[in-house]
């Protein structure tokens, strides 16, 4: 029975390796920096591609730079905002360097406003979605 419990947490500490080496691989966005002007208004990282929300003014223009894994380069994209707004493109390229850029700005609603990243040639082996942003205007003082 001893010699059970030595094995069992050598095995889960291997799945636990294992899955890290993959999230690292995964084909998703890496990383997030949102800026306002010169400003960087986050600059953040995922292994899902999700990222943390940022607060900005009603109609902000924010510029989005994402980092993928380099196996992604050259790949073709959509870029679509989901609850309002204006993105600079809907059909981009990640570069050699697995970087996509883009500009959006935000609705003058207050609310959350998503902006995805979409795979349109995924395949069962990959994720439609690679990518989430969310830009959340709070409502105004009165």
């Amino acid at each position: 029975m001893k010699r059970t419990m030595f094995i069992l947490p050598a095995v889960f500490l291997w799945l636990g390796s294992f899955s890290e080496a993959t999230a690292q691989d995964a084909p998703v966005a890496q990383s997030d920096q949102i800026t306002d002007g010169q400003q960087i208004i986050q600059d953040d990282s995922s292994s899902t591609g999700t990222f943390d929300p940022v607060t900005v003014d009603p109609l902000t223009t924010s510029d989005v730079a994402l980092q993928f894994p380099t196996s992604l380069s050259n790949k073709s994209v959509i870029v679509q905002a989901l609850d309002g707004g204006t993105l600079s493109t809907n059909a981009a390229t990640i570069d050699a360097n697995g970087g996509l850029a883009f500009s959006f700005q935000v609705s003058d609603q207050p609310g959350v406003h998503r902006v995805v990243v979409i795979d349109p040639n995924a395949t069962e082996d990959s994720p439609m979605v690679v990518g989430v942003l969310q830009f959340e205007v709070p409502p105004a003082v009165n």
